[in-house]
């Protein structure tokens, strides 16, 4: 669920919109969601992070709605920002837990 931001949570980051008016360092959720999955997604792979972006750019554009380009790109870049930190744990936990994986299985062919 995409909440006021992109958390982790169960399996899935939730993104929440800023209303445009908030200021740089405040973060105002317009009330908009959107569910961004990424079960399917091997975030140890460059290749599924960089999809995993996309689908947070995607869902921005859904919460993101207005007439203005300036205010919808601002309300995009504060949403994707605000979600930023959780979507580099799980990353981070993923890469991880592949060099664990990696060195565990290089230590049983010895």
């Amino acid at each position: 669920m995409f909440r006021s931001t992109l958390f982790a949570a169960l399996g899935s980051f939730a993104l929440i919109a800023t209303a445009g008016s908030a200021s740089a360092g405040e973060f105002i959720s317009n009330g908009r969601t959107s569910e961004v999955r990424h079960g399917d997604l091997n975030l140890s792979k460059a290749s599924d992070q960089r999809e995993l972006r996309q689908r947070i750019s995607r869902a921005a554009n859904r919460v993101c709605k207005s007439t203005d380009h300036a205010t919808k790109q601002a309300c995009k870049t504060q949403a994707i920002a605000h979600v930023e930190a959780p979507v580099n744990a799980a990353i981070a936990r993923a890469e991880t837990s592949e060099r664990y994986a990696d060195a565990g299985a290089k230590g049983m062919q010895n």
